[in-house]
């Protein structure tokens, strides 16, 4: 496997991974009314919740092991727009997991992002 496709895999897991991290983490403090620093973190580790917020935060690390993979394999001028891609997909997800609302004009800013990076992939030789 070449370090490109390599790269983009890493890439990809990374972003799953930091999308589905926030898409639970939101769906956990969806559950509280915890408004300060104290009560948010006594909020995330009620024993009701401790094991999605531990799973959360796993996925933040794997994520972010992802992305040095990533980074060792691909141009950071390539991989970081790719990675911010990452806003899409918890847009995505928070309307689908979490239904929450997506405006046509949300949509549209999505597609234009995408039109971006498709514009960022390399070319062919």
């Amino acid at each position: 496997m070449s370090r490109f496709v390599a790269g983009n895999l890493f890439l990809l897991a990374s972003i799953a991974c930091a999308a589905s991290s926030q898409i639970l983490l939101k769906g956990v403090l969806g559950e509280t009314e915890a408004g300060g620093l104290r009560s948010l973190f006594a909020a995330l580790l009620a024993p009701e919740r401790i094991l999605r917020t531990a799973i959360a935060a796993g996925l933040v690390g794997a994520g972010f092991l992802g992305w040095l993979q990533a980074l060792a394999r691909l141009d950071l001028s390539y991989a970081y727009p790719i990675a911010c891609a990452s806003v899409l997909v918890v847009a995505v997800l928070s309307w689908l997991v979490l239904g929450e609302p997506l405006s046509p004009r949300a949509w549209l800013g999505t597609v234009l992002v995408l039109t971006g990076i498709a514009l960022l992939a390399p070319g062919r030789a």
